[in-house]
């Protein structure tokens, strides 16, 4: 499916300003904005990232986690729905690559409801947080678009304007239950160059 052109349309330069090259601020600041791809555009530039993304959670993989994360930016680790770009904690390549065999805790937010802290290896917060159903295997997908709701605010796509989102969704092991116990992955990618890297993971399920 074709996305059409991304440039913002501009008037004709005039005789004066004709053979004028665009400004370095005026390049940088035509930023690819994921988040408003079609679907099928967006699975088309990060199906592969997602791919090994998820398999890198499954198998744990610090060093292919690493590997698919923003050479800059690292990635945020956000518990619940809403993301707080201040707040939330950020790891860097070199902290993924050691990520699984890191004793250090680190508190990640607080629990809905109770408002306790989370006070968590990157291990134990993952299988909490991030890995907490096979979202290999997830039976809902999605790309630019948010499938599980509930009472927290989703503001990914003003965290992350410029990134392709990405969701896998669980119902839960009881149809009827869906409502409560329905829980989520939801990936970002931002684009460096002609590629795409990790920057945001999102936990997503029923909240008070």
């Amino acid at each position: 499916m074709s996305c059409g052109s991304l440039a913002s349309p501009s008037a004709s330069p005039s005789k004066a300003t004709a053979s004028v090259a665009p400004s370095a601020s005026a390049v940088a600041t035509a930023t690819v904005a994921g988040r408003s791809l079609p679907a099928a555009e967006a699975q088309r530039l990060v199906s592969a990232k997602v791919l090994a993304t998820l398999d890198a959670l499954k198998k744990k993989d610090g060093a292919a986690l690493a590997a698919v994360a923003h050479p800059t930016k690292g990635v945020r680790f956000t518990p619940y729905p809403f993301v707080q770009v201040a707040k939330d904690i950020v790891l860097m390549r070199s902290d993924l690559a050691k990520a699984y065999t890191d004793a250090t805790k680190r508190t990640w937010g607080f629990t809905d409801g109770r408002g306790d802290p989370i006070t968590l290896t990157f291990a134990d917060y993952k299988a909490r947080y991030v890995w907490s159903r096979d979202f290999l295997v997830a039976p809902k997908t999605s790309y630019n678009k948010p499938i599980g709701t509930g009472n927290s605010i989703d503001n990914t796509a003003d965290a992350y304007p410029n990134a392709i989102l990405f969701e896998a969704y669980d119902p839960g092991p009881v149809p009827a239950e869906e409502s409560v116990r329905w829980q989520s992955l939801r990936l970002l990618f931002e684009p460096v160059g002609a590629d795409w890297y990790l920057v945001g993971v999102v936990h997503g399920e029923w909240t008070i």
